[in-house]
C-alpha cells in the first residue's frame, strides 16, 4: 500500500523567501484542522482550482513520493 504525506511550506510573508516552518501531514483533513481551513478548500487550490487565500497565500503545499 503506498503511503504518501502531504508536506506544507509555510512561510514568512507572500514573496515566500523565508521559511517560517515545515510540516508534514498524512490527509489534507489533519491539515486542514491545523491551519483552520476547509479541506475542499485546501485541495482545490492545490489542483489549481481556486487562488490562495488567507494563510494559504503563505503556503506551499507538496505531495510526497513514497520511495519503496
Amino acid at each position: 500500500m503506498k503511503r504518501s504525506a502531504w508536506v506544507l511550506y509555510l512561510f514568512e510573508d507572500k514573496d515566500k523567501n523565508e521559511i517560517f516552518k515545515i510540516m508534514e501531514f498524512k490527509t489534507i483533513k489533519e491539515l486542514s484542522y491545523v491551519i483552520d481551513t476547509e479541506p475542499s478548500i485546501i485541495s482545490n487550490w492545490y489542483h489549481g482550482l481556486i487562488n490562495p487565500r488567507g494563510i494559504l497565500k503563505n503556503c506551499v503545499l507538496v505531495q510526497s513520493i513514497p520511495v519503496d
